[in-house]
Formats: structure tokens, C-alpha cells, sequence
């Protein structure tokens, strides 16, 4: 079994690395394209939307389908999809158009078919490798993500000035025939009970039990909460920061790239560091213990810009905000790994596509939201106060917990369960 899982792990990691990593160029690559072209970033920002508003749209009856389908079979066909989608658009743009809305279309169906893909990959990773390797699995993950956050731009990059933009979608679709031959050879269902009876209800009516299903179970109700709740408060970080280094400090941008990209650094190595001990007991302290750090970061990143500190040299701050941004990704890893270890181990199999999904849809939705929120207030507030109120925000939610009570109770029980388990 342990090699079993070991093969599963590897293949599963070869396959994601070179899918995301693909994706991350590829996207990288059509933004500047699409700036280049048109030198207008509100194209730009039409494809950041085309490509969140699916998974906000969709993710419900994506859950819905890897609840009622093979896995496996929705991430094998997922990946092909993706590659033949592709190559499509690249035979269009070759041959056809290459007018904007072409690249518009690719990223609305390569955001479309990315959201089955997502969730049904999620709704497996159990099943994968079952409860004692959830940690690493879930922590090689991120680091897989992260490390194609801080490899996509900068290669893109590179390379967006010496090969033309047909030669970017050829390299993603040759990632997603890589990863779709890994996802062939991985035992997705290696600890499932699941069985594979056919579904007779609607397809709707298998999404109300899921939503009934999250209603019913208070710890998984918190869980599910607490996520999208964290996710809304912490959207203020990418829209404040570059404001924070740009406007009010007047840094470089190249001074923001490294900031921003310190970030993706402390998500792998904190990512690395939890795939290789063993899982987190304490999952109360972990969880509390990061949304305290988180609140406090988010407070100390205003402080460049409170007048007192305007004064403090650039060089100065530049390394203060690098150093803040790692210990903010640290709180975040601290705060994610033990809640889907949590997740996937508290959702029965039969239903774990669609609390994914469901907990996909609400995060995602709050992370726009956010955005737009956040946005508008930096009109009206100084950059401090408003990540000051986000950062007492996040430290309200641990007070109302350790008020509330109930949900603490269950996590400490999940706890004493793990730890008897051990």
C-alpha cells in the first residue's frame, strides 16, 4: 500500500507542476500579449473575469458530477479537453483570427473545463492517498501552485520576447497531454468506499442534499464559513499592497514584483516544510494561532504608511514589507493545511465534490467581492486604516469563536481523535 500511495504521490505532483506551471506561462504570456496589443488593462481585466466567473458560476455542478461520476475519468477527460480545446483555438488563431475576443473564448473554456478538473482532483486526494498522508498531499499541492506562481511569470517573461504568442499556447497544450498521461496512471480511488451505483435523482436535487447535507453538520458548516469569511478579509492584501508600494511609498515596480513574489516563496517553503513531518495534532492552535499572526501582519503592512514612518527610507521598508509578506504566507499555510486535512477527512466520500464545490463557490465569489470592496474604500480611507480594520476584522473572528464556543469544542475533539489515532 505505502508504495502504492508513494507512486500515486509522485505522479499525482509530475502531473500538477506541469499543468499549472503551463497554465501559469500561458496566462502570463496572453496578459502581456493582450497589453501589447490593445494598451488597454481594462482587456486585460476582462480576461481576469472570464477566467475567475466560471468557477464562481459552475463550481456547484462540478461538484454535483464528480459526486456522481468516476473521477478519474472527469480528470483524464478533463486534461484532454483542456489540450484539444487549445489546440482548436491555436488552428483559429493561426488560420483564422487573431483578433482579441479569440483569446477571450480560449480563456473562458479553458476556465470552464479548469473548474470540473479542479474540483473532481480535490474531491480525490483522499481517496488518493487516504487520512495519514492527507498533509503532504495537500501541502505538495500548494507548493506545486506556488512554485508555478513565482516560474510562470518570470518565464513567461523571458520568453515572451523571443518566441511569438501561437508557441505559448502549443507549450500549455503539450503540459495538459503530460499531466492527462500522469492522471492515467494514478489509483485515484485507492481508498474509496464509494460505490459507483448510478445515480436516479436530478442533478439539482443532488446539489440540495449537498448544501442540506453542510447545514446539518455544524464542524463542516465552520469549516465551510470560516474559509470564505477568511478569504473576503484577506482580498484587501493583493488590492492594498500594490497601492501601499507604488503610490504612497512611490517604490519601482520591480521593488513590488519582489514583494508580491515573496509571497508564492513563503507558500512553497512553509508548503515543503509540512509535506515532510507529520500531520499537524494541535489543529486548534495551528488554525487559531495563524489567524492571530494573519491579523497582526495585516495591521503591521499599513505601517509604512502612516505619516510617522513616511520618513523611513525605501531600501528600509522594501526589506520590512519582504519580511512581513513571508510571515504572512507562513499564517496562511498554518491556517489552510489543517482545515482541508479537516475537510476532506469530515466529508464522506459520496459527498466530498460538492462541499468542495460549494466551499469553492462561496471563496471565490468573496474573493472579487473583495476586491471591488477594498478597492473603493482605498478612495476614501488612508491605506493603514483600512488594513488596520481588515486585520481587527480577522482578530474579531478568533473572539467570536472562543465566544461561541461550539465550534472550538468539535475541533478539539477532531484533535483528541487524531491524536488517539496516532
Amino acid at each position: 500500500m505505502e508504495g502504492a500511495i508513494k507512486k500515486n504521490l509522485v505522479l499525482f505532483l509530475i502531473g500538477k507542476v506541469t499543468s499549472v506551471l503551463g497554465s501559469s506561462i500561458y496566462a502570463f504570456a496572453i496578459g502581456l500579449y493582450i497589453l501589447a496589443e490593445t494598451g488597454s488593462s481594462l482587456n486585460f481585466a476582462v480576461t481576469l473575469v472570464l477566467s475567475m466567473l466560471p468557477r464562481i458560476l459552475l463550481a456547484p455542478v462540478a461538484g454535483t458530477l464528480s459526486d456522481r461520476l468516476d473521477r478519474k475519468k472527469m480528470i483524464i477527460f478533463s486534461n484532454f479537453a483542456s489540450a484539444f480545446w487549445l489546440a482548436i483555438i491555436l488552428m483559429s488563431f493561426l488560420f483564422f483570427s487573431q483578433e482579441i475576443w479569440v483569446l477571450y473564448v480560449a480563456t473562458t473554456g479553458l476556465s470552464i473545463i479548469s473548474t470540473f478538473y479542479s474540483i473532481a482532483v480535490t474531491s480525490s486526494i483522499y481517496n488518493m492517498v487516504g487520512p495519514d498522508h492527507l498533509q503532504k498531499a495537500m501541502s505538495l499541492n500548494q507548493a506545486a501552485i506556488s512554485l508555478s506562481a513565482i516560474l510562470g511569470p518570470v518565464l513567461g517573461g523571458v520568453f515572451f520576447g523571443i518566441i511569438q504568442i501561437h508557441l505559448f499556447m502549443a507549450l500549455n497544450i503539450l503540459t495538459y497531454l503530460i499531466a492527462a498521461f500522469a492522471s492515467i496512471l494514478i489509483e485515484y480511488n485507492l481508498f474509496s468506499k464509494k460505490t459507483q451505483d448510478k445515480k436516479t435523482t436530478r442533478m439539482a436535487e443532488d446539489l440540495k442534499q449537498g448544501i442540506s447535507y453542510i447545514k446539518a453538520q455544524p464542524f463542516l458548516l465552520h469549516l465551510v464559513i470560516l474559509s470564505v469569511w477568511l478569504n473576503f478579509w484577506f482580498a484587501v492584501f493583493p488590492v492594498a499592497m500594490p497601492y501601499l508600494v507604488l503610490t504612497v511609498r512611490k517604490m519601482s515596480s520591480v521593488q513590488l514584483g519582489f514583494i508580491e513574489g515573496a509571497f508564492s516563496v513563503g507558500m512553497m517553503i512553509m508548503a515543503l516544510i509540512l509535506s515532510a513531518r507529520k500531520e499537524i495534532r494541535r489543529k486548534e492552535l495551528s488554525i487559531i494561532g495563524g489567524m492571530l499572526i494573519l491579523s497582526a501582519v495585516l495591521m503591521l503592512i499599513g505601517l509604512p504608511a502612516i505619516p510617522g514612518f513616511m520618513a523611513m527610507s525605501n531600501p528600509l521598508i522594501f526589506g520590512y514589507l519582504v519580511s512581513m509578506v513571508l510571515v504572512l504566507a507562513a499564517a496562511i499555510m498554518f491556517i489552510n493545511t489543517p482545515v482541508s486535512v479537516l475537510l476532506q477527512k469530515n466529508t464522506p466520500d459520496e459527498y466530498r465534490g460538492r462541499v468542495m464545490a460549494l466551499l469553492e463557490t462561496g471563496s471565490s465569489a468573496m474573493t472579487p467581492a473583495g476586491f471591488i470592496l477594498f478597492g473603493l474604500l482605498l478612495e476614501k480611507l488612508p491605506v493603514w486604516l483600512l488594513l488596520a480594520v481588515c486585520g481587527f476584522s480577522l482578530f474579531a473572528v478568533v473572539f467570536y469563536l472562543y465566544r461561541e464556543k461550539m465550534f472550538l469544542k468539535l475541533l478539539r475533539e477532531e484533535d483528541k481523535a487524531s491524536t488517539a489515532s496516532m
